[in-house]
């Protein structure tokens, strides 16, 4: 199963009309090759950008941040993936990556692979051992849960940890101020979660190094942390086709119609 989420950029192209179609028209391009090498298909959407998470966070991503001739491309894209025959999942108060954890969740144990196409670093929690897998659609390549820890030093299921401690510029989190990557595999890879991080401050800030300053950090913005960390979760209850036939890529009909003036 291939689920799919509509993060990918297009060259500019304009239609006779004078509108804006290169993302339409790479969208189908994509759809197309995605039909022709699955049996079973989805593929979410941001259809309104804006969230839950956008009440919890003033500063988190939203619409205003995406150029306008490629937000009026959605509905066109939706209407698409529909005609198609590919299951599509508009998400209003989710995000398009909620969409596809719940689905991972619901059929784990349903197919042989789920394949998550997207460039998005938090769906990489949703990652568990060969069975459900990434796939980069800019480098073309597969990422498990041993590529998962080989590049950013933490299990899938850390994730949400380690974006709420280093931050995630594309959702417009912040993270924690002068903690990267490495520091935050560190202790990530000592303590569970950032909850027995802050437990356990007082035993790593003296053995870490610039840990004093880190422990200040986290400890003078826990409220903050554990905010950023709700915002990184990706909900999986959100509600979604529930059978596997529902995602199933339908034949297409193709009805031709002749029509011929009266003489």
């Amino acid at each position: 199963m291939r689920l799919w989420t509509r993060h990918t950029t297009f060259p500019v192209r304009k239609s006779n009309e004078g509108k804006e179609v290169g993302a339409l028209k790479g969208y189908i391009n994509h759809l197309q090759s995605l039909r022709e090498n699955n049996n079973h298909l989805c593929v979410s959407f941001d259809s309104t950008v804006e969230s839950f998470r956008n009440q919890l966070f003033t500063e988190y991503k939203s619409s205003n941040h995406i150029d306008p001739e490629i937000l009026q491309q959605f509905p066109l894209a939706e209407e698409v993936t529909k005609l198609l025959g590919i299951t599509l999942l508009s998400m209003k108060e989710y995000e398009a990556d909620d969409g596809i954890a719940s689905v991972c969740s619901l059929f784990e144990n349903e197919f042989n692979k789920i394949i998550i196409g997207s460039l998005d670093k938090d769906l990489m929690q949703c990652v568990k051992k060969d069975k459900i897998i990434m796939y980069s659609t800019r480098y073309k390549n597969f990422t498990n849960e041993n590529g998962v820890f080989e590049k950013f030093g933490v299990s899938p299921e850390q994730i949400p940890d380690f974006l709420a401690l280093i931050g995630d510029s594309s959702d417009g989190i912040p993270g924690m101020k002068g903690i990267g990557q490495k520091t935050a595999a560190e202790l990530l890879q000592k303590y569970k979660n950032i909850e027995e991080i802050y437990e356990n401050n007082e035993i790593w800030k003296s053995k870490l190094r610039g840990g004093v300053r880190h422990s200040e950090t986290i400890s003078e913005n826990y409220k903050l942390l554990q905010l950023f960390k709700d915002l990184t979760t990706l909900r999986t209850d959100v509600e979604v086709p529930k059978k596997t036939g529902d995602y199933q890529i339908q034949l297409l009909l193709l009805l031709l119609v002749h029509l011929t003036k009266k003489p």
